[in-house]
């Protein structure tokens, strides 16, 4: 909020993407890990580097990248050529020294370092006050390489006919793996969403007033420091339906969400479908089916379509079912807190051309995000020209 006053009073369009990425960055690594950073006012931080350097390679490799999902082999093969490139890297640096000088350690080396460091330094400390993911990690870590699940101490006689609860427990190793996954799945997915929610408020005036109002009817807005309870978020329908129906218009990682069959089964009007082939759902036919999402428009925004009972499976956005995104409340609760904030002090004006140029491009491997996302702010307590 100190950098949004900063760039209103300055009266010029800027790309608000960039204090998205560096504000759930910040999030993820303080709500998750305990690791209070500051990348607003650092913007040169090491984890914030790496993990664009993880998410942003040329547009050339990305391409490929799609092209090897669509085609099995071609991805084995490229997966091949990428792993083996890793390999020999870690091999140069880690046996001729010197070459450290000109080859970079991969991004996901350095952040699994550094994971592993506050596993050793978290352990040192002992069990603290904060719930965040890496101590209820902590407290399934085992030292051992290889676990096998146990049966917890109250099993189950073999006659009653139930199953005993497992005791499952993580390694260190899958603890620093989900560290890194938990970490880049909360920083580019959330930031993306948000910055195509701030293009669909600069490009819907009105939609954006009826916002404001849904905000200012749960705060005060002579209170912009006030900051919004879990409770009150909540219970903001309209602000949930607009968040879902942007994401509806625009899938951050539509080609992420896959399965793999583990028998063969039939499709009416289709044919035979063999075990283990990778099936992709189609997210953005199945997001602008009229059938499913009608009888409005399904190519114009109208976050009320979300107030009629849809299909379960009709919004793709975070997965469905038991393996659907784990981090799911999580983003939505961070990216209501922080629309909240920033409606209560400021509207998103409209840049024009600079707002509205081709803005769905493939810049990433795995999501689909904008290069930018140019707006003015103008706060609310002043007169509108």
């Amino acid at each position: 909020m100190e950098k949004m006053a900063d760039q209103c009073a300055r009266g010029e369009s800027f790309d608000i993407y960039a204090y998205f990425k560096r504000f759930t960055m910040d999030t993820i690594w303080s709500c998750g890990f305990g690791l209070d950073t500051d990348m607003q006012n650092n913007v040169n931080d090491p984890y914030l580097a790496n993990s664009e350097k993880m998410f942003s390679p040329n547009k050339m490799v990305g391409i490929i990248f799609v092209l090897t999902i669509l085609i099995k082999e071609f991805t084995k093969v490229w997966r091949s050529i990428f792993q083996a490139f890793g390999i020999i890297r870690y091999w140069l640096r880690h046996y001729i020294p010197v070459t450290k000088r000109f080859i970079d350690e991969s991004p996901s080396t350095w952040i699994k370092k550094q994971a592993n460091e506050m596993i050793e330094k978290r352990k040192d400390i002992g069990h603290t006050r904060r719930t965040d993911l890496l101590q209820l990690m902590l407290e399934s870590m085992s030292e051992q390489d290889f676990i096998k699940d146990g049966l917890a101490s109250s099993e189950k006689s073999d006659d009653t006919g139930v199953e005993a609860p497992l005791v499952r427990k993580i390694t260190k190793h899958e603890t620093s793996a989900n560290i890194l996954l938990f970490m880049l799945a909360g920083y580019e997915t959330t930031s993306t969403a948000l910055s195509y929610v701030t293009y669909v408020l600069a490009t819907h005036p009105e939609e954006q007033r009826k916002l404001q109002e849904h905000i200012d009817a749960h705060f005060n807005p002579e209170t912009e420091h006030t900051m919004p309870t879990y409770e009150t978020v909540s219970e903001m329908d309209y602000l949930d339906m607009f968040i879902r129906e942007t994401l509806r218009m625009y899938p951050i990682a539509p080609s992420a969400i896959s399965r793999q069959n583990t028998d063969d089964f039939r499709i009416k009007d289709f044919g035979a479908v063999p075990a283990g082939t990778l099936i992709v759902v189609d997210i953005y036919n199945l997001h602008y089916n009229p059938d499913l999402w009608g009888p409005l428009n399904t190519h114009e925004f109208h976050p009320e379509r979300f107030a009629t009972k849809r299909h379960p499976m009709a919004w793709f956005s975070f997965g469905v079912g038991p393996r659907n995104c784990v981090g799911m409340r999580f983003a939505l609760l961070e990216m209501k807190m922080l629309l909240v904030r920033l409606l209560k002090t400021y509207t998103l004006i409209d840049c024009g051309e600079k707002t509205r140029k081709p803005f769905q491009e493939l810049t990433e491997m795995a999501v689909i995000a904008p290069k930018e996302a140019i707006v003015e702010l103008q706060r609310r307590d002043q007169h509108l020209d």
